[in-house]
């Protein structure tokens, strides 16, 4: 079925608002279905997962302010979806490691920013590259991916981009589903940033 000109039936900007994840949402799609997998690539807590809804993973993150937490789970066939509840997770290219495929994107609806240039696309330990690289160009042709169009039909279309690449947009069913809450520990991913030499 060829999906690169696939709309949703129901805008996904007005479901992250009615689902209140649109202030700050921090996402990635990992092409497998494996939720082991996919929490050992991202350093998690094995111990820490907690099977939950949407609403408790609310929940959990309001009670655990200092911890990152990723809620990780199914998505579509042969896709799973990361979506960071609290903290804050920087992805990296290693993640992806062993022929794996990672898009991830986040915005913050309230201050009206994406970060990472919009969408980011990983492969087999490697950044690809931003949303213009070739992989991504059969499906993202007829869509707004500026802020020449305003920020919410930017984001609009970067999440329509994701449902057209893992075959799924965001649904009703999809809020819904049960996913596994993990912590991530503090020091899984050395930072960043190096300091200064004194």
């Amino acid at each position: 079925m060829d999906l690169s000109r696939a709309v949703p039936g129901e805008s996904q900007w007005q479901l992250l608002d009615e689902y209140a994840l649109n202030a700050r949402f921090d996402a990635a799609w990992i092409d497998t279905e494996n939720i082991e997998e996919i929490a050992e690539r991202f350093r998690v807590d094995p111990g820490s997962g907690i099977l939950c809804d949407l609403e408790t993973a609310f929940t959990l993150a309001d009670d655990n302010e200092q911890d990152t937490l990723v809620w990780i789970g199914g998505h579509s066939p042969g896709w799973s979806v990361a979506i960071t509840m609290s903290g804050s997770f920087t992805l990296r290219e290693e993640a992806s490691a062993g022929r794996r495929r990672i898009i991830s994107h986040w915005h913050l609806g309230d201050l009206g920013e994406t970060g990472d240039e919009g969408m980011v696309y990983y492969q087999d330990g490697e950044l690809i590259g931003r949303l213009g690289v070739e992989a991504f160009q059969d499906y993202a042709g007829d869509l707004e991916t500026s802020h020449e169009g305003g920020f919410e039909e930017e984001v609009e279309g970067y999440l329509i981009l994701a449902g057209r690449v893992t075959g799924r947009f965001l649904d009703r069913d999809w809020f819904a589903a049960s996913r596994v809450l993990y912590r991530v520990p503090a020091d899984a991913w050395p930072s960043l940033f190096k300091p200064f030499p004194t």
